[in-house]
């Protein structure tokens, strides 16, 4: 019986290797060494680290209000807060040198949590003082001040959930200046476009390239995770507000790019446009080319996020995408005007459409994968 990519890991992959005569066990142990050093640890689960970020956010905040309201912080000063930003900076990086590496112990627990709430207040405070110091009423000196300490303690601070957190606070700033700014609706709408664009590149050279280092996982995840607020708002648009200039946002070149690349993601996980000649891999373009012609941006993107969690054995990524389609389909059918016995009919001949094509690909035996 086949087994799902998913359910294959590193070990079992040498050892299928060595079994079928490609791989020596001197080979395989070397292997083995060299996977094992590229995993500096065992990360916490990922709610776990959700509430470790929601717990640091809300204790980095309760202790800034204390220090403003003692009044040992004066942020009437300019350069006051970026001074004990970095201060608080300093503190958060000796206390996560001194928590060591994960052992289970609650000493260790306890310092990376409050490395982790050192490290949120060193952030918050320096942006304060930063935007306080150079653009008092512009939004967009917040996003130089988060992009500025973002990419200068990226290295410095090993530590996943605030390389991913930070980079997502960055590129949520960027979108909110660019669909709030009262820019005409040409610009607003290309600067969208462009941004969107840029995230997808990022995503998919820090998600496909081999020789993309590790430390730079959280950014892929930031830009992905970023990527899906930016097509939930564009469905939700119509209910939640236009932007700043009061027009609606065009999607053509999303649509245009989350097509191209789609496609070129079927390739890369095929291992090659050479691949793209059998059957299966002809039908899954041609769903991907009739995707961008009828489907929304959020419906594409949800469809690439499942793939590419699948080809990169990532599960975080295949949920993003299962999350996200339906959200993008309620919010595209509640958008729809007309009646609502029209919508039900679109709703039941999607629904046949798509049992349809599960259907052919059930006769022609092309939804199982090669033992």
């Amino acid at each position: 019986m086949s087994r799902f990519m998913t359910d294959i890991n590193a070990r079992q992959l040498l050892e299928a290797w060595r079994r079928s005569g490609m791989l020596s066990p001197d080979n395989q142990g070397r292997l083995e060494q060299f996977i094992q050093s590229q995993h500096r640890g065992k990360e916490l689960p990922l709610y776990l680290r959700a509430l470790v970020g929601l717990g640091a956010f809300i204790a980095a905040l309760c202790f800034i209000i204390a220090l403003g309201v003692s009044g040992v912080i004066d942020f009437d000063s300019k350069a006051g807060p970026i001074v004990w930003g970095l201060v608080f900076v300093a503190v958060a990086k000796f206390l996560l040198k001194s928590a060591g590496q994960q052992d289970g112990t609650v000493r260790h627990d306890f310092l990376v949590q409050t490395s982790f709430c050192a490290m949120a207040m060193g952030k918050g405070l320096f942006v304060a003082g930063f935007a306080q110091m150079f653009a008092t009423n512009s939004t967009w000196a917040i996003t130089a001040a988060l992009l500025f300490i973002t990419a200068a303690l990226y290295r410095f601070y090993d530590l996943s959930i605030d390389r991913f957190l930070s980079s997502l606070a960055v590129l949520c700033s960027i979108l909110f200046n660019i669909v709030l700014t009262n820019y005409s609706g040409l610009v607003a709408s290309l600067l969208l476009n462009l941004f969107f664009l840029g995230q997808l590149v990022l995503a998919a050279v820090l998600f496909t390239d081999a020789r993309a280092n590790r430390i730079f996982v959280p950014l892929a995840y930031a830009a992905a995770f970023s990527l899906c607020i930016t097509v939930v708002y564009l469905a939700a648009e119509s209910t939640i507000g236009l932007s700043g200039n009061g027009q609606p946002h065009g999607s053509l070149l999303m649509t245009v790019s989350l097509t191209a690349a789609l496609a070129g993601l079927i390739a890369w996980a095929a291992g090659g446009v050479d691949k793209l000649k059998s059957e299966p891999l002809l039908v899954a373009l041609f769903g991907a080319v009739l995707l961008g012609v009828i489907a929304a941006p959020g419906v594409i993107l949800s469809v690439y996020l499942m793939v590419l969690g699948y080809a990169r054995h990532e599960r975080l990524l295949l949920f993003m995408g299962i999350a996200l389609c339906p959200v993008v389909i309620f919010f595209y059918y509640y958008n729809l005007d007309i009646s609502l016995m029209a919508k039900s009919g679109v709703l039941v001949g999607s629904g046949l459409v798509l049992l349809a094509g599960y259907g052919y690909l059930a006769f022609r035996k092309l939804d199982r994968e090669a033992a």
